[in-house]
């Protein structure tokens, strides 16, 4: 009994040494920033944020080396702009640093919002003296992140003005969620980000929706490499303009990027807001011509929604001269020909995708430079 006892114990002492050994390896050749899984603490204002050096984030808590003195550009948004499913070195603001020789500095975060963005740019990106502050808007959640901020950060409550909005059940969809054994092997082990981060990972996250009873739709199409799926209704629930949360949401939205726009002239500095579509909407051509996906009433809501609220957002923008560049004729453009969005049911980008909205970002600043 004793030898087996030895023996077990050598096995485990075997195992805990072998991925202690892997687990340097992969800090080696892969950047902890791409993979480990920061930690979030609370905050008065933004609701959360990242701690400080968590996840190899920067002193700020943003997906960046260091916090420079000052930057060219300064971006901001949410995951769309952070650069979730891609590299740091992949996300849209780091291309377009690429591209256009400018010093961008990130001040993005999965979750928030045009709320967040204002704030952030009053307290953090004006610092930095940028030329031109870029803002990701998009379109799939953005609307539902305003209202959510309003009506339950206290800071903004002389906004709730609209009686159709209960307060409760705002602040009941707003509760964190609990964190568990995976949630720290997330936040310290790239080597276990880098088997959930896989196809694999992918899987079990879509079986678990599906256990829950979430719709997921997918798309196939060989002849360009297509195999995506869509999420209509976690999507539509920020873009269904037929309740009153998504119509307050909606005004909150263009009143806090108004109020951007006329900070950033208050202190001469630029201002671009890039309008972010759903990967639903991207694929709309093909779900169209898809038998089984235009027969989805979930989807077809969906598109409906957002064109709705792309073209307010659009005339908005125009009428408030506030500068924008709508990215949704650009992927759809690319979708037709190359690989966008990963082969799983996530609504981010993948590094192509990032491409696309970095060199239609770029065009448009050279192009506004050179008038």
């Amino acid at each position: 009994m004793n030898k087996y006892l030895k023996n077990f114990l050598l096995a485990i002492f075997t195992i805990v040494i072998a991925l202690v050994a892997v687990e340097f390896l992969s800090r080696l050749f892969f950047d902890p920033i791409d993979f480990l899984k920061p930690n979030t603490i609370q905050d008065e204002v933004l609701r959360y944020r990242i701690e400080p050096g968590s996840g190899a984030h920067d002193s700020w808590g943003y997906r960046n080396k260091t916090v420079p003195d000052s930057a060219d550009i300064v971006t901001i948004g949410d995951s769309h702009t952070y650069g979730v499913s891609a590299t740091a070195a992949n996300s849209w603001p780091s291309s377009l640093s690429r591209i256009s020789g400018k010093n961008i500095y990130n001040l993005s975060l999965g979750g928030y919002g045009p709320a967040e963005y204002l704030y952030l740019m009053e307290n953090k990106a004006l610092n930095l003296n940028p030329e031109l502050i870029i803002v990701g808007f998009y379109l799939g959640n953005d609307l539902k992140d305003s209202l959510t901020a309003v009506y339950t950060v206290p800071i903004w409550e002389a906004l709730r003005t609209n009686s159709e909005i209960k307060l409760e059940d705002v602040q009941k969809n707003n509760k964190p969620n609990k964190k568990g054994l995976t949630d720290w092997l997330s936040a310290n082990s790239v080597l276990y980000r880098i088997i959930s981060s896989s196809a694999i990972g992918d899987n079990l996250r879509q079986q678990r929706r599906l256990d829950r009873g979430e719709e997921i739709l997918m798309l196939q199409i060989d002849e360009i490499g297509i195999n995506t799926g869509f999420t209509p209704d976690r999507r539509l629930k920020g873009l269904d303009l037929g309740t009153p949360e998504i119509r307050e949401g909606l005004k909150l939205s263009l009143s806090f990027l108004n109020k951007m726009n006329q900070l950033a002239k208050d202190n001469d500095t630029e201002f671009l807001v890039v309008i972010l579509p759903t990967k639903e909407n991207v694929y709309s051509d093909f779900i169209n011509q898809d038998q089984e996906l235009s027969q989805s009433e979930k989807l077809k809501a969906l598109i409906t929604n957002e064109e709705i609220a792309n073209q307010f957002v659009r005339a908005f923008f125009d009428a408030n001269s506030i500068s924008y560049i709508d990215m949704l004729e650009p992927l759809k453009n690319a979708a037709q020909t190359q690989q966008i969005y990963p082969n799983n049911f996530g609504g981010h980008s993948n590094k192509n995708g990032y491409e696309i909205i970095a060199d239609n970002v770029g065009q448009h600043i050279q192009a506004e430079n050179s008038d």
